[in-house]
């Protein structure tokens, strides 16, 4: 009985840890945004333009870089919720007269893809705290 249920845990355990990565792993895109004002992520400033985004592996890393070259970074990304809207979007939190890239919304599926505020962002929160200054603004992007 002992190894039933020792057997049963770790099955468990297992299947909760390889669900996350089997999810990530069938979740790919690639879409184009024109950003009209200069934004972060994380602590990198990256200046207005066009952009591609695009999920890279299966680990839910993120590339975001010019379209034609320069700027680009990587960034860590969480599945926030599932939606039924299928419409493309980028989402940035803003404080003032500076932007930070909040969510991901790809089209060709159901996920919103979350980034964790940085030190930096929390920073600039922190300054705005009791202010009716933060906002959020959302970008409709292209599938490419």
């Amino acid at each position: 009985m002992k190894t039933t249920l020792s057997l049963f845990v770790i099955a468990c355990c297992l299947a909760l840890i390889l669900a996350p990565s089997t999810a990530a792993s069938t979740f790919g895109f690639r879409i184009k945004a024109d950003i009209p004002f200069d934004f972060q992520v994380g602590k990198k400033k990256m200046p207005k333009g066009d952009y591609i985004i695009e999920s890279v592996g299966s680990g839910g890393t993120v590339l975001i870089r010019r379209e034609k070259g320069g700027k680009a970074v990587n960034v860590m990304t969480v599945i926030d919720k599932l939606t039924d809207k299928h419409k493309s979007k980028l989402v940035f939190r803003r404080y003032g007269d500076q932007y930070f890239l909040a969510r991901i919304w790809d089209g060709s599926s159901e996920t919103v893809l979350k980034i964790e505020k940085s030190s930096a962002e929390k920073k600039v929160a922190k300054s705005f705290k009791g202010q009716s200054g933060k906002d959020e603004d959302e970008i409709p992007v292209t599938d490419k």
